[in-house]
């Protein structure tokens, strides 16, 4: 009898720290979503676009190299972030879904590749603004043409980096709409958002005129996804759905 009633309260100490253990993961999550955000506003909104304006990148990064060299550091912190969440959750989120867990580590390892070859072309960029500085200015002209060409491949770069971010996104917010998040409501709208803004991304890669009130969805559910996990974490005593194949 004193075996089965200490059995019993051994398990109820194993599950009560399980749940904190996913609370505690869930509201991780929930933080890296939000600094993912922040780092990405804060990297291509605020510390990046005084260095496009007049006169132009190629005469005002080399006065400005600490602020693109920052500018790059802070934008590739997203790409990281995304991939940490990644590898915390690979426990919860293999029981959901093993092959769309897979698939989440691999969106996340090609989105922060592409993320490293954006900012290197960025960062190659700067070089040339600080070359062309050195020069005489009789020697512009092939400084322009190399800086046309790195541009013209950050540029295309660029949206291929916040294709496959989009990407991982989608298939995160599958992943939580699988493995149990509360208010499951939230994860599901982030899909439908997100879905939107790489039609958005992809429609500019095809030449249409890129939409940034297309992304305002996307950009409010994972604001909203994040603030939700942070306060709440993962849904308490309830583990991922019925394991899938896919």
């Amino acid at each position: 009898m004193s075996t089965a009633v200490a059995s019993a309260h051994t398990g109820r100490i194993v599950n009560g720290g399980n749940m904190k253990s996913e609370q505690g993961l869930g509201r991780l999550v929930g933080l890296s979503m939000l600094l993912t955000m922040a780092t990405s506003v804060v990297g291509y909104f605020v510390l990046l676009p005084p260095v496009f304006e007049a006169p132009g990148f190629l005469a005002a990064a080399a006065g400005m190299a600490a602020r693109v060299r920052t500018g790059a550091l802070v934008v590739l912190l997203a790409p990281l972030l995304s991939l940490a969440i990644a590898l915390a959750c690979w426990p919860r989120f293999r029981r959901a879904g093993e092959r769309t867990a897979l698939a989440l580590l691999a969106m996340a390892v090609v989105a922060l590749a592409v993320a490293v070859v954006e900012q290197g072309l960025l960062l190659a960029m700067l070089s040339l603004s600080q070359a062309a500085a050195a020069a005489t200015p009789a020697a512009g002209a092939p400084f322009q043409a190399a800086y046309a060409a790195a541009g013209g491949a950050r540029y295309a770069v660029h949206y291929l980096a916040l294709f496959f971010s989009g990407a991982t996104s989608l298939t995160l917010y599958v992943l939580l709409y699988r493995s149990g998040m509360p208010a499951r409501l939230l994860p599901a709208i982030g899909v439908a958002a997100v879905v939107l803004q790489l039609a958005n991304i992809a429609l500019h890669l095809l030449g249409h005129p890129f939409q940034l009130a297309l992304v305002a969805p996307a950009a409010i559910c994972h604001l909203a996804t994040g603030t939700w996990l942070l306060v709440r974490g993962f849904r308490r005593g309830a583990g991922p759905m019925a394991a899938h194949a896919y």
